[in-house]
């Protein structure tokens, strides 16, 4: 066998093992449906017009536990979850190139000062030190000691490295990728990381690894019950608060 069919081999051999090891490691990631409820959610997605890769839902008030939904219909433009325990859900849905959300990250009106915004970003980026790259797209919680505040974080590596899951080393022109949700609390010193949700983690092409983000008020607060509801056709384009 020629040194140019090995390395082509052991190349895709790499590649397959990296997307196995991170299905494998998302599987981990999220929470069990319940066989005992019978609500869920389900609704097609028409603009963006393109593949979902990934939907999850979460409850606000619960946002630990994540489920991961089935994407539906010949273009991927589908989705549904089902077995959801009775409870309200936001939702959080990733393209190739692109993602939405709907999370709802404070029950109270959002009153962060810029101080605080300014130390919620230094913690923020001096967290997960393998990541050396954060986008913080979202930030909302309630200022004062003991008070909480959440966000919606982009984290990626961006140069040579090992993937934490299995230590592969990442291949070259590849990066790797989590969305997080991080939780804070205000410590009477400043703000300190209490909890982080990791919700896509993902080795992709280096122009992938700082996707747009949307918010989208129509993913957020979807009531379940014991039936499965219904969204219909959603225009991710048209904002609804």
């Amino acid at each position: 066998m020629s040194k140019c069919i090995r390395y082509v081999l052991r190349a895709s051999l790499m590649a397959w093992a990296l997307s196995a090891s991170a299905a494998e490691e998302r599987s981990r990631l999220y929470t069990a449906p319940d066989p005992s409820a019978t609500g869920g959610i389900q609704g097609t997605i028409i603009k963006p017009a393109r593949p979902i890769v990934q939907v999850l839902a979460m409850p606000p008030d619960e946002p630990r536990f994540v489920y991961e939904g089935k994407i539906t219909g010949d273009n991927r433009q589908g989705f549904l979850f089902q077995n959801l325990p009775m409870a309200k859900y936001d939702l959080f849905v990733i393209y190739e190139n692109e993602f939405y959300e709907g999370l709802e990250l404070t029950f109270e009106p959002d009153t962060l000062t810029a101080r605080d915004r300014e130390g919620i970003t230094q913690i923020v980026n001096a967290s997960d030190p393998f990541f050396n790259k954060k986008v913080i797209h979202r930030m909302a919680g309630t200022t004062g000691r003991g008070n909480l505040a959440r966000c919606v974080v982009t984290q990626y590596r961006d140069g040579p490295g090992m993937v934490k899951s299995d230590d592969t080393r990442l291949e070259a022109g590849k990066g790797r990728r989590t969305f997080k949700l991080i939780w804070l609390k205000n410590v009477g010193v400043g703000w300190q990381v209490v909890q982080k949700r990791d919700l896509y983690p993902l080795t992709v092409d280096l122009k992938l690894l700082n996707p747009p983000h949307h918010y989208s008020g129509q993913l957020s607060k979807i009531r379940v019950t014991s039936t499965v509801k219904d969204l219909g056709n959603l225009d991710l384009s048209k904002e609804k608060k």
